[in-house]
């Protein structure tokens, strides 16, 4: 596989870029949509566009990443994003006009990372590098808008969403220009991967781990739409809400330095399950609200109910796959557990809330996390790939 503009930097700076911008979205989006007037199940419904942008854009941009290059398509996409997303300051209150917009700017958005993540993976294998410490300066970029935009909201208001988050998006693109990406699909006469990728779908403990890891992320649907209100709600102000989620990542980061050397000792499947339980707790804990130490606690516990989920599943989809059908199994795996999931997620947050509150919420989605984890052992059962550990 042939490696374009070598060197971990450009890497760096789009992860640290990418979500920055991201770190600027997930707290904040609600609150600027409440600020805007819109109604809660409606926040919803916008989060979970965001999220079902994610169930075609991968695959479909990888499509086009195959046949005009994957960093053409990323490029391309970072650029679409970045153009697209101040439209929503047109849109004012009015429900459909910002649920096109949002539409538009997630399909963009959604198509990058999977593409990204597939050369960081190629990249750190080829050079002996670690993937978790590159993407660990994604989670860096996150806490620092986390705060910053925290801040920011605090002395100037929610009015400083929209260009803060177009700036980084732009910064994005400019550093995508130079991601090495890999080569092989763009070359006339390469032999097509389908029928080994078609048989690869027939694998019931792929299936399953998909299922698992689809209502793993949905959990997460009452966190990223209504955590921030949640936090308000209760007496809290924008600081302490950046504080909260910087927190919850620098823990992130730390599981994703030090992630590798956990995963090879303790495995793959006691991996999981951890983080299948810690995330019911968590989601239990916040729903519980027993104080605000207690908040802060479990919030230490996002390094396992996304950094160790995360680099997890990375690590087993890059292992499960042939090198030819990574990009495309990365591809699978981003549209199943974060477009379905999310946007499924995203969903059913918004109507628990719409219906029981935010307790009700949180509960449910500490729910939804069992149910994910009780699939995980026919998964395991049914597919030894869980066990490989590197």
């Amino acid at each position: 596989m042939l490696i374009r503009r070598s060197g971990g930097f450009p890497l760096t700076a789009f992860y640290f870029f990418y979500f920055c911008a991201l770190g600027a979205f997930l707290p904040y989006w609600g609150p600027w949509l409440e600020m805007r007037g819109v109604a809660p199940f409606d926040i919803g419904i916008l989060t979970a566009a965001v999220q079902f942008s994610k169930i075609l854009a991968p695959n479909l941009w990888g499509w086009v990443g195959q046949r005009r290059g994957y960093g053409r398509a990323v490029v391309q996409a970072s650029l679409a994003t970045a153009l697209s997303f101040p439209l929503l300051g047109f849109a004012q209150d009015r429900f459909w006009p910002l649920l096109v917009i949002t539409l538009v700017f997630s399909f963009f958005w959604s198509a990058t990372l999977p593409l990204v993540d597939v050369a960081t993976l190629v990249w750190a294998e080829r050079t002996g590098r670690v993937y978790g410490r590159i993407r660990l300066w994604g989670s860096l970029g996150f806490i620092t808008l986390s705060l910053g935009m925290g801040v920011l909201a605090a002395h100037s208001g929610m009015a400083v969403f929209l260009p803060v988050m177009t700036a980084f998006l732009l910064l994005g693109w400019w550093c995508s220009r130079h991601l090495p990406f890999p080569q092989e699909a763009t070359v006339s006469g390469v032999r097509t991967p389908e029928p080994d990728f078609l048989y690869r779908l027939q694998d019931r403990g792929l299936w399953f781990f998909l299922l698992a890891g689809l209502l793993e992320q949905a959990s997460h649907g009452a966190y990223y739409a209504f955590y921030s209100i949640d936090v308000e709600r209760h007496g809290y102000g924008s600081g302490m809400v950046g504080l909260l989620w910087a927190l919850a990542v620098l823990c992130e980061v730390v599981f994703f330095w030090f992630g590798d050397r956990w995963i090879r000792q303790m495995g793959l499947p006691a991996t999981f399950f951890l983080a299948f339980l810690l995330t019911v707790f968590r989601w239990a804990m916040i729903g519980w609200w027993p104080g605000l130490l207690w908040i802060v606690l479990v919030q230490t516990l996002h390094a396992a109910s996304y950094g160790a989920f995360h680099l997890a599943a990375v690590r087993w989809v890059y292992g499960h796959f042939p090198e030819e059908l990574r990009s495309r199994g990365m591809a699978l795996y981003a549209s199943t557990v974060y477009g379905a999931g999310g946007a499924l997620g995203a969903l059913g947050a918004g109507w628990a809330w719409s219906h029981w509150g935010a307790s009700g919420a949180f509960f449910s989605a500490a729910f939804v996390a069992l149910l994910g984890l009780l699939f995980l052992f026919p998964a395991h059962g049914g597919d030894r790939a869980l066990e490989k550990t590197a």
